[in-house]
């Protein structure tokens, strides 16, 4: 989509927006929250993808995906699913658990089936803070209500 946005080929923008469209369809629980697909047995030939152990970058990478969808397209469901992949991080999760402390700025390395991973390291701390940038500039965006202009539209 980034591609196809920095260089105005509407052909590569729609195939990252077909591929993330699949992708959520993957990571959504059937609750309907943010499941990211776990790394335990990850790319195991022909083996469905586990459930755990999911992990902080995965749900950062789903944020900034859907917000440049969002900014692809002008699809405001992009916005809406971007939110559900932070809130991930919050306990909108299939533990029920934070991730975050957001007392001492810390967050958990991810979640295994039955618990929160207690290990908090840099990349976490990271993955977090970064989808928090996000979704506070998604938040001053809203509320200048400014849509962003779609590639389509330009290209078009």
């Amino acid at each position: 989509m980034l591609a196809g946005m920095a260089t105005q080929t509407p052909e590569y923008v729609d195939a990252g927006l077909r591929s993330l469209r699949w992708l959520m369809t993957q990571q959504t629980a059937p609750a309907g929250h943010f499941r990211p697909v776990g790394t335990a047995g990850f790319g195991e030939h022909r083996q469905y993808p586990r459930a755990f152990d999911q992990q902080p970058v995965e749900a950062t990478a789903t944020v900034a995906a859907c917000l440049a969808a969002w900014r692809a397209d002008g699809d405001a469901e992009w916005k809406t699913i971007a939110t559900r992949a932070f809130a991930w991080f919050l306990g909108r999760n299939d533990l029920s658990v934070a991730l975050v402390d957001t007392h001492t700025g810390s967050c958990r390395d991810g979640l295994h089936p039955d618990r929160a991973n207690e290990n908090r390291g840099g990349e976490s701390v990271v993955s977090y803070l970064l989808s928090l940038a996000e979704i506070r500039q998604l938040a001053r965006v809203n509320t200048s209500q400014t849509p962003p202009t779609a590639l389509r539209a330009v290209g078009t």
